[in-house]
């Protein structure tokens, strides 16, 4: 689940946020891993507030801090400094008073509007820029190569390293596998529904011909050994009679559909018409001998 937080940072009662715990007013119900979009404010006029970035919920600790309930996360997406939100990237038609009188107040779910701001934040600040992209824009920024950026572009958005991965992300809502749950980033990667040589122009980085999976999961889905199937509005897990038993009896998959996030319902449709096509090379590749 991902829920909001604001935290008054300059009031005695919460103090600044340190980045291991967080204080609500209201009982709420919290799921160890449950992501937490923190977000502060002043009490000064003008009032400034800055997204601090992602954490996860561990657990629920006596509070020392009469009438709240305290709670200790750890860092997802640590933003260090903050960002500045400004009323400019707010989504369209909301001000600061319905940002914050009703959007992120008592560990409530985040819009799927925030979750797209908060993602263009992580992405803006730079502080997560993979390794890969990283020493490639080196190199693209040298003089003998500054003329083959758009192929360097290219090339990472292929290794699901760039602009698709992101697109993904945004599409669903999370960053997980969107099968096994699994959150470590360096075993995700965004898997190409159809796939990146038979893409035509707009379809390479559509973030809705994408899932996020981890690394073993998209390798049976990238040789068509796994499909998933729309039904009643899910995607259920079809496995190769090759790889079943093998499946079930090492692979300890708990869920057989997708996790679908915050997913719109024109995306879902969208991403359900490239699944479509997973689904008929799967079969296509099931009846080989």
């Amino acid at each position: 689940m991902d829920r909001h937080l604001y935290n008054k940072d300059e009031l005695f009662e919460f103090g600044p946020f340190n980045g291991s715990a967080i204080y609500s007013a209201r009982q709420t119900i919290l799921i160890p891993g449950d992501r937490i979009q923190v977000v502060s404010g002043s009490a000064t006029k003008p009032k400034r507030y800055f997204y601090h970035g992602s954490y996860k919920y561990v657990q629920e600790i006596e509070s020392d801090k009469a009438g709240r309930r305290k709670y200790t996360v750890t860092p997802i997406q640590p933003l260090i400094p903050p960002i500045e939100i400004t009323r400019e990237i707010l989504p369209a038609g909301d001000t600061f008073n319905t940002f914050i009188g009703s959007r992120t107040t008592s560990l409530g779910n985040v819009p799927h509007a925030y979750s797209e701001l908060y993602l263009h934040l992580i992405d803006a600040s730079g502080q997560y820029k993979e390794e890969l992209e990283c020493d490639v824009e080196k190199i693209a920024n040298s003089a003998d190569f500054h003329s083959k950026t758009s192929i360097v572009r290219e090339m990472l958005c292929r290794l699901g390293q760039g602009q698709f991965k992101k697109n993904v992300m945004r599409v669903w809502g999370y960053k997980s596998c969107a099968l096994t749950g699994i959150d470590l980033p360096e075993m995700l990667i965004a898997s190409h529904i159809k796939p990146w040589a038979k893409c035509t122009d707009g379809e390479h980085l559509n973030g809705c011909n994408g899932i996020i999976l981890a690394s073993h999961i998209d390798k049976l889905f990238d040789s068509h050994l796994i499909t998933f199937r729309e039904r009643s509005g899910q995607f259920i897990l079809d496995a190769s009679p090759k790889i079943k038993t093998l499946i079930s009896m090492n692979f300890k998959i708990t869920h057989n559909s997708l996790h679908l996030g915050m997913i719109s319902p024109s995306n879902y449709r969208e991403a359900s018409d490239f699944m479509k096509l997973h689904n008929i090379e799967f079969e296509r590749k099931s009846l080989r001998p």
